[in-house]
């Protein structure tokens, strides 16, 4: 977006544990890129709907809770006794994905919520379940097949916040090491250059020490950060694509201080982060997009919505709000896209909750769901 706005951090939004934990998002639309193409053509079905969710990593947190929250929410209205969900966990491979997605396409489903492990390896079968009257929708991770829709927040626009945040916290100098989250997934390279374009915005002389691969799991993330800190023990922060505790304990091992830290909305991250001594930026990445995708097929295949498929000539987005929670220390002023729906300071029992599992992912639910979820329910 185009329009910009002026965020003060160090002024807490007044949320209540609910809101806190809920995201404000009313039905998602669809937005398509293009304008080529008709949106009218018909899924005809009738219930109950068969929907597959399509995941080919277990590795952290969020993963298997967006796996928990899709079962629960296919046993609340709207979609008790209408859908039949089915979870298809793939081998972390390309080829294990892609040849468990051709098998799903076999059995023919309304359609297919997608955790992608590559951007551009499975299109060839999205483009035949498209073909096949079958809906697609990637959850996270976008791909380029143009007849998906793809359910995505503005990751580089919140990861330019989180490198506009990095470089004021370090003063403008320095070095950092950098997260590469998974090579070749395209949704890791935007995290990336949305949080180095960001940096070099507020500090152009600050240097990247080193990247590592962190594949958004803690084992691997403190594994590459200390291999770094071998060459590099003086680094001034340190940018993760998913934990910051591996970050601190790298750190510690090393024998160093806490340096200037970015990373994901884990309940358990934000209350390490908020420990004295730290420095932070977290960005949500919530598990309720699951949600969106779900009420989306659900409103296509009863007529309710019209399907964004046509000459497949266009890509369509649903977007959904996302959050960018910072320590109160250091104060600084940040410039962001208006992509970033709030900035808060954490702050116990507000937005993050000791009393609540370490890996539960914030917000956590659809506000329409949260009186039939609970977070302990959500977090497994």
């Amino acid at each position: 977006m185009k329009h910009r706005m002026r965020a003060m951090l160090g002024v807490t939004a007044a949320l209540g544990v609910a809101a806190a934990m809920t995201m404000s998002v009313a039905p998602a639309s669809l937005a398509s890129t293009a304008k080529t193409g008709s949106t009218s053509a018909a899924f005809a079905a009738k219930p109950p709907y068969s929907i597959v969710l399509s995941n080919n990593f277990l590795g952290n947190d969020w993963r298997p809770q967006v796996e928990k929250l899709a079962k629960l929410t296919a046993n609340v209205p709207p979609f008790k006794g209408v859908v039949n969900l089915r979870i298809v966990n793939s081998a972390d491979t390309n080829q294990a994905q892609l040849g468990d997605l051709n098998s799903i396409i076999e059995t023919k489903p309304n359609a297919i919520l997608l955790i992608p492990g590559s951007t551009t390896a499975l299109d060839p079968a999205i483009q035949r379940a498209c073909a096949a009257g079958i809906l697609v929708f990637t959850l996270s991770a976008p791909v380029e097949a143009p007849c998906a829709i793809n359910l995505n927040q503005n990751f580089y626009a919140g990861n330019q916040a989180m490198g506009q945040w990095m470089a004021k916290a370090m003063k403008g100098t320095g070095s950092v090491f950098i997260d590469q989250g998974v090579p070749g997934l395209g949704i890791s390279e935007t995290i990336e250059n949305g949080f180095l374009q960001g940096l070099h915005q507020y500090g152009p002389k600050i240097t990247v020490a080193g990247k590592y691969t962190g594949e958004y799991a803690p084992g691997p993330e403190q594994q590459g950060i200390s291999s770094l800190l071998v060459a590099h023990p003086n680094v001034g922060g340190i940018m993760t694509q998913g934990y910051c505790t591996p970050a601190f304990n790298a750190l510690k091992a090393a024998g160093k201080a806490a340096v200037p830290t970015v990373c994901y909305g884990y309940n358990g991250e934000m209350e390490a982060c908020a420990t004295a001594g730290h420095q932070c930026a977290i960005l949500t990445n919530s598990t309720g997009q699951v949600q969106t995708a779900m009420l989306l097929a659900l409103n296509i295949l009863e007529g309710k919505q019209k399907a964004p498929h046509g000459g497949y000539a266009q890509k369509y987005w649903v977007s959904y709000p996302m959050y960018l929670y910072v320590t109160a220390s250091p104060m600084v002023h940040l410039v962001t896209s208006m992509a970033v729906t709030s900035v808060q300071v954490l702050k116990k029992n507000v937005n993050f909750f000791p009393g609540l599992p370490s890996g539960l992912s914030l917000p956590y639910t659809l506000p329409q769901y949260a009186k039939y979820i609970t977070p302990q329910q959500a977090a497994g």
